[in-house]
């Protein structure tokens, strides 16, 4: 009896685990609450724009994320932008925006289910706020607390979805007023390598503050080039004033060791507010 018992768990077990190899192939989102395997890395490089009648604003933006254990991922972010603002003179400014680096712990052993703890800092370097035409560049050192929930589902043979949402709280030890994030995400693959992704992506001051509340919606489309490079292009609208942006990302993952069989890696790209 205990023989058929232990049999049947292992048979259920690698049930489960098949399904989540299978869902890990159409997990190319937004952090979310998956990690990375251990020794295993996620880099993402992204250029973005964002328009409006009279501010202009492009980035570079370089991601990494590596696996320090299967539960636990290093988090590294670092944009370079370039502003202008007509309104002002046609005043420009460039440099590193804000950086930003930090862990997600993964706390749960589901299968489908992916919720986490994320800590970042956030350390100005460069990006001269009082030459800032967008006002929007903080220069003060802050800490982001986060807890992201995922979930992956199929929705056809070979085909799989995935949704993702995300509350954060960011403290800027400065004038900077602290901030609530909100983020969300679906995405469903149309294809076996080719998906569709729509997100939500909100920012809102918790006292008086120079900047406005922001929020926007975008999507893009991904094609999985092969198991480890994804290209995607898309766009966000701005939900709160005019104006909008287009995205192009490269996504590239690689690694050491056996690939753990009971995490779902996901290579996350963070919607970037301009």
């Amino acid at each position: 009896m205990g023989f058929r018992v232990k049999h049947l768990k292992g048979a259920i077990a690698t049930v489960l685990l098949s399904g989540v190899c299978a869902i890990a192939e159409s997990l190319p989102s937004l952090a979310g609450g998956f990690t990375q395997p251990k020794n295993f890395n996620f880099t993402s490089l992204s250029y973005s724009n964002f328009d409006t009648d009279t501010f202009h604003k492009q980035e570079i933006q370089f991601y990494l994320e590596h696996g320090l254990q299967d539960n636990l991922t290093f988090i590294f972010k670092s944009p370079f932008a370039w502003s202008k603002n007509d309104d002002r003179g046609g005043d420009e400014n460039s440099g590193f925006a804000p950086q930003e680096t930090g862990i997600r712990w993964r706390f749960n052993r589901d299968p489908y289910w992916a919720t986490a703890l994320q800590a970042n800092i956030i350390v100005p370097l460069g990006y001269d706020a009082d030459d800032d035409p967008s006002g929007a560049g903080n220069q003060d050192v802050g800490l982001e607390v986060s807890l992201p929930v995922s979930r992956g589902f199929q929705v056809g043979k070979q085909r799989f979805g995935y949704g993702t949402v995300e509350v954060g709280y960011r403290d800027y030890f400065g004038s900077s007023s602290d901030e609530l994030r909100l983020t969300g995400e679906l995405s469903v693959d149309i294809l076996r390598r080719f998906a569709l992704a729509t997100q939500f992506y909100g920012i809102y001051r918790l006292r008086e503050s120079d900047n406005e509340d922001f929020s926007k919606i975008g999507g893009q489309m991904r094609w999985g080039a092969n198991d480890n490079l994804t290209l995607s292009v898309g766009g966000f609208k701005n939900l709160t004033e005019f104006g909008g942006s287009f995205e192009a990302q490269i996504w590239y993952t690689f690694g050491a060791g056996k690939k753990a069989e009971s995490e779902t890696p996901a290579p996350p790209t963070e919607p970037k507010s301009p």
